[in-house]
């Protein structure tokens, strides 16, 4: 017959450990690709946002009153009837909401987390009114 080996403690404790080591180490770089995922919606979200703002004003006519038109602008997404969830579209990866704001006439918005993020890892911001300035310039020299 036979003799039946049953796994001791110690056994049982180093494969915990080692278990506990490897989680570690995943979570530890998942981390960087979830920061990575909220700085792409936020991106993504920016783009999104400006595109169809830029299209209301297009066929509306930007108001009158700057003032306004920064507080009715989810009035706006929500008329426009291209946002499902116009309170989604307002927030950043993180879950905090754009801070908006009228430069030279234009309705720009920034998020201060995604502005964050971007100096950390040391690129660039990238908003979508950035590339209208980008092609404006590349026009003007050529």
């Amino acid at each position: 017959m036979k003799k039946k080996y049953a796994m001791t403690l110690l056994e049982i404790m180093i494969v915990i450990f080692i278990i506990g080591i490897i989680g570690s180490v995943m979570g530890y770089n998942m981390s960087g690709s979830l920061d990575n995922g909220k700085a792409f919606k936020t991106k993504e979200g920016c783009r999104k946002l400006y595109e169809i703002i830029q299209l209301e004003m297009t066929q509306t006519g930007m108001p009158e009153d700057k003032e306004k038109l920064l507080k009715e602008i989810s009035k706006i997404l929500d008329k426009s009837g291209l946002v499902r969830n116009v309170q989604e579209l307002m927030k950043d990866g993180w879950g905090n909401e754009y801070q908006f704001e009228m430069k030279d006439g234009k309705l720009k918005f920034h998020s201060e987390k995604y502005e964050a993020y971007c100096k950390k890892k040391k690129i660039n911001e990238e908003y979508p009114w950035q590339d209208e300035e980008k092609d404006k310039e590349d026009l003007s020299h050529s």
